[in-house]
């Protein structure tokens, strides 16, 4: 009895070796984005402008044809940049052969108001975003997402740290904290004198 229970896991591990394969697609859709500073003269100050270098690649390994329909970036003030749209040079939609790269620029001047400290990163930043989406030939979504985070000097400099203006200090928890001891150690002592 045993060897039959073994035996018929053994073919159906063997049948489902070999279907499960050729359910499996071949290739998914391809799309490859990047961004780049270019001079990258970082760290950047408030009003210097940043020079980004964006592409988009149908890799060459692909056998799909890319046809992208919105090429975008949002930049840290929050604008958002159009690359694809009636009148641009590529008009409403990009396509892309294997093989094929497309490259954008664009120039972003540095402001205090879009700064941001960045803990994993150890500095201050500023951050945006290249995206690009379509579908290719085979009717499947293509999708790109790349973040920059670009270095900056901040605003001003509190206590040998610096923090731009406008924007929250990473002190405000410990300030909070020492007033709350200070507060405690107040009626501490209060309570203390009014049993004397």
């Amino acid at each position: 009895m045993k060897k039959a229970v073994f035996y018929s896991l053994i073919g159906l591990m063997l049948v489902l070796g070999l279907i499960l394969p050729m359910t499996v697609p071949v290739m998914a859709s391809m799309i490859t984005a990047t961004k780049n500073v270019v001079p990258n003269e970082a760290p950047y100050e408030a009003g210097q402008t940043i020079h980004y270098v964006m592409t988009v690649t149908n890799p060459e390994g692909n056998s799909a044809i890319n046809t992208l329909t919105r090429i975008w970036d949002t930049l840290p003030d929050g604008t958002v940049v159009e690359f694809l749209y009636a009148g641009s040079q590529y008009g409403t939609q990009l396509v892309q052969s294997p093989g094929n790269t497309t490259t954008f620029y664009l120039d972003y001047v540095v402001d205090c108001d879009d700064m941001e400290y960045d803990a994993r990163l150890g500095y201050w930043v500023v951050r945006n975003q290249f995206e690009v989406a379509g579908t290719d030939s085979l009717q499947d979504p293509v999708y790109a997402l790349v973040t920059s985070n670009t270095r900056v000097i901040p605003c001003e400099a509190v206590g040998g740290e610096a923090f731009p203006i406008g924007k929250p200090s990473i002190l405000a928890p410990w300030i909070a904290l020492g007033a709350a001891i200070v507060a405690g150690a107040a009626i501490f002592v209060g309570r203390r004198h009014a049993r004397s």
